[in-house]
C-alpha cells in the first residue's frame, strides 16, 4: 500500500464522526473529531482528548455554499479586540480568525455535524464534507521542511499521518 493510499484508508476512519470542534495554537489550526477517550498524557497523568484530529499549516477554508466562514488567512488579520500591537499568532482572542471561529463554533453546538465523505487527491489536498453541508478544503503548500498537514487517531497502535512537501510519513 502507497503512503497516498495508507492514508486515504486512514482518514476514511473520519466518516460518520462528529465534528466537535476548531481552535488554534499560534497558527496553527487544530479540528477534532469524535468522542473524547482516555489518555495518559506525558506527565502520566489521566486524561481525555478528541478521537481524532486534523492539524492544519498550509491553506485551507471552512466553506458552506459559497461563503467561506473561516479560513487560513484570517489567522493574520486583527479581529475585534485586537489592539495596536496585533500580532499573527498571538494571545487567542485576537485575530479574525478568532472571531469567526466564534460562530462557527455555536453552529457546532446547535447542531453537531458528522463528517460524510473523505477525499484526499494526488497531491494531498484534502476535503471533509459534513452533514451541515459545510466543507473543510485543504491545500497543501508542498514547501520543503514545512509541515502541511497532520492527521491524529488516538489508539495505542495508531500511527500520525504527517503531509510536507507533497508526501506524507507516518510517525
Amino acid at each position: 500500500m502507497t503512503g497516498l493510499e495508507a492514508t486515504r484508508a486512514a482518514l476514511r476512519e473520519l466518516e460518520g464522526r462528529p465534528f466537535t470542534a476548531i481552535g488554534r495554537a499560534a497558527t496553527l489550526v487544530w479540528l477534532t473529531f469524535g468522542d473524547d477517550v482516555p489518555w495518559v498524557d506525558h506527565r502520566g497523568e489521566h486524561t481525555v482528548r478528541p478521537e481524532m484530529s486534523l492539524h492544519l499549516q498550509c491553506r485551507w477554508r471552512l466553506v458552506n455554499g459559497v461563503s467561506t466562514m473561516v479560513q487560513e488567512g484570517d489567522l493574520y488579520v486583527p479581529g475585534a479586540r485586537a489592539g495596536a500591537g496585533f500580532e499573527a499568532g498571538g494571545d487567542i482572542g485576537t485575530s479574525r480568525f478568532d472571531d469567526r471561529v466564534r460562530t462557527v463554533t455555536e453552529l457546532i453546538a446547535a447542531d453537531v455535524p458528522v463528517v460524510d465523505h473523505v477525499r484526499i487527491g494526488d497531491e494531498f489536498d484534502l476535503q471533509l464534507m459534513l452533514s451541515s453541508g459545510t466543507s473543510l478544503e485543504v491545500f497543501p503548500a508542498g514547501r520543503p521542511e514545512w509541515e502541511d498537514w497532520r492527521f491524529l487517531s488516538s489508539g495505542e497502535e495508531r500511527a500520525h499521518y504527517v503531509v510536507e512537501n507533497g508526501s506524507v510519513f507516518k510517525v
